[in-house]
């Protein structure tokens, strides 16, 4: 067992990183632009003698995280990315009434001095599944690009004069990347059946689950490799319900978290309006929610959390999806 005596908390931001290097007793607060070069000169080279006492602690946040983590992990050091769920928890613990960035990255550093022997390591994602991942980006980016142009030919054939030329060259251009978006799905499906068949099969055995949905829990989420529970995946995408109330009287609206990954909260989103058509629990359930005065947003979030719970339920239980055993797996 490794015996860290130094813990390097970092809060990964877009463009910056604020760092707490912790060895128990005081924090040593940093910050700094997120590149390479700094990451090299500020963390890599300055702990370089230490290398085997050091341990990053991090959270998984969407992809932010990702650059550090694989530059860190390619130069021998030991990373740990945190659910954000785990350091939500933990804050709240905690008490925490300060929200900055060094106050994070803090927080995160204490939590990995404390429970340092019970963290696992990050390792890269395979090929394959990275390989997924950029797929289905990219026919989400196409597909953006195809509903702008669109929008585009649409708002140039409404005007009084128009150019039938203009018009030609948006129908190739929309020709173009539908085929793109076509050639990539028959890639992508192609990658699932190869590489993934069993767990392909499973998710789509979930009615209104299809190849997206499938394609983001085997990639994005890895297949729940990192999650002990499903209440830790829907916190990642950021689908988690978050109530507001002060005291017995006063309650608001309530909303989800948006911590975690936009991408696969997108995803999940679209992937639940399909289940309100066809998943019987699911659409049930979404029924129910607007007979109750719920509006339609909060619905469909509901539905994309209990889609996602069912997606962990198979795969992690190894069964195909069955709605008469609701409690596949632990769900909590």
């Amino acid at each position: 067992m490794k015996i860290f005596k130094t813990i390097v908390g970092i809060d990964v931001a877009k463009d910056t990183l604020a760092v707490s290097i912790y060895d128990g007793k005081t924090h040593v607060v940093k910050e700094f632009l997120y590149n390479k070069k700094t990451i090299t000169r500020e963390l890599i080279t300055k702990f370089k003698k230490d290398k085997e006492s050091i341990l990053f602690v991090l959270e998984s946040t969407g992809v932010y995280h990702t650059s550090l983590a694989y530059q860190l992990y390619e130069n021998g050091y030991k990373v740990s990315a945190l659910n954000p769920f785990i350091i939500k928890k933990y804050s709240q613990m905690k008490m925490m009434r300060i929200k900055t960035d060094s106050a994070d990255a803090k927080l995160i550093a204490e939590y990995g001095f404390e429970y340092k022997e019970k963290l696992t390591y990050f390792k890269p994602k395979s090929d394959v599944v990275i390989h997924i991942d950029n797929l289905i980006k990219a026919i989400d980016d196409l597909s953006q690009q195809k509903t702008m142009s669109k929008n585009q030919r649409h708002a140039l054939l409404k005007q009084a004069h128009h150019s039938k030329n203009i018009l030609n060259s948006y129908d190739r251009h929309i020709k173009f990347i539908v085929d793109e978006i076509k050639e990539l799905n028959k890639q992508l499906l192609a990658l699932l059946k190869r590489s993934f068949k069993n767990e392909y099969e499973l998710l789509i055995s979930i009615p209104g689950v299809g190849v997206k949905v499938a394609s983001l829990i085997i990639s994005t989420f890895n297949g729940f490799k990192d999650f002990q529970t499903a209440k830790q995946a829907c916190s990642f995408a950021g689908i988690c319900p978050s109530p507001y109330q002060s005291g017995t009287s006063v309650k608001g609206k309530g909303s989800i978290s948006k911590r975690g990954s936009p991408f696969a909260r997108k995803i999940l989103y679209m992937g639940a309006l399909s289940a309100t058509k066809y998943n019987p629990l699911i659409k049930k359930q979404y029924q129910r929610l607007l007979e109750n005065g719920k509006c339609k947003m909060i619905a469909i979030i509901a539905a994309a959390n209990k889609l996602l719970r069912q997606t962990f339920g198979v795969l992690k239980s190894k069964k195909a999806y069955d709605e008469s055993y609701i409690c596949i797996h632990n769900l909590s």
